[in-house]
């Protein structure tokens, strides 16, 4: 037995109900999905039994695992598009990723609380189990299946991934962040919007403009009669995303800036776009 399953055994043998998986010999991962499928159901026994061996096959790994995820558990949702396939939409998920079990609380411990997720919609109601499997193939990570209480559609859950790049890409980052922050000016705002959703790369983030606060400089002194300052920026440039911390790296910490005021209010982002 490995080190990774000796600490799920341990984490689970405190629990009062015990039940041994017959594979893993111990109450792994599967038995806890198990105790709970009677307190959730899709309304359709054909989903319930995809979830549900989708549940029993995980053992001692989470990853590929779907869960009924009730519809009142998105928040924020937003119309994208209609494609071929169905309705896109975009919302923040609640809960975030199943990540492990936590046997002190007795529940799932989880991970990317109010992610950002797309949520498609199933278009095949006679055969959607086939639906699901082919999209199971083909999507990037689906993290479950909800239902829309008043269209009655059913509807996957999957990483809110980029049109363009088909996956997690910078511009996806950016957007992720977007309600974390605001200027005041909803033109300004799309402007510095527009330019991260462009950066798709590595190459191209340099070019993507943010929204920086004011007192993220010091030592501001003012250095001519266009009302210039020369300024320290403390966190300087995005450099690149850092998965494992799931921020972005930046190089250049107390980096010398030149801070110009724009002169123009009723024309800003003309004069934005002439400053660039």
């Amino acid at each position: 037995m490995n080190t990774y399953t000796e600490d799920i055994e341990t984490l689970t043998k405190s629990s009062h109900d015990i039940k041994k998986c017959e594979k893993c010999n111990f109450t792994c991962y599967a038995i806890l999905f198990q105790r709970n499928f009677k307190n959730w159901t899709s309304g359709n026994d054909d989903i319930d039994k995809f979830i549900q061996d989708t549940q029993l096959s995980s053992h001692d790994n989470v990853k590929k695992v779907l869960e009924w995820i009730p519809y009142d558990r998105f928040h924020n949702i937003e119309y994208i598009a209609k494609y071929e396939f169905g309705e896109v939409y975009r919302a923040n998920w609640i809960d975030g990723n199943i990540f492990y079990w936590d046997n002190e609380n007795q529940n799932w411990k989880r991970k990317d609380h109010n992610m950002f997720v797309n949520l498609k919609n199933l278009n095949t109601p006679n055969n959607i189990v086939l639906e699901l499997t082919n999209k199971i193939n083909i999507e990037y990570k689906i993290h479950g299946i909800t239902q829309n209480p008043k269209t009655k559609n059913y509807m996957i859950v999957l990483d809110n991934i980029c049109d363009k790049c088909n996956h997690i890409c910078y511009a996806i980052h950016f957007q992720q962040n977007f309600k974390t922050w605001t200027s005041g000016n909803y033109n300004i705002d799309k402007l510095i919007q527009n330019s991260q959703l462009s950066g798709h790369t590595y190459y191209s983030v340099k070019y993507a403009l943010e929204w920086i606060p004011y007192n993220r400089f010091y030592d501001i002194k003012y250095i001519a009669k266009d009302e210039s300052y020369r300024a320290n920026w403390i966190d300087g440039n995005i450099s690149y995303w850092n998965d494992e911390n799931q921020n972005w790296k930046r190089e250049n910490y107390n980096m010398f800036v030149i801070l110009k005021s724009l002169d123009t209010p009723k024309h800003i982002i003309n004069e934005i776009e002439n400053e660039a």
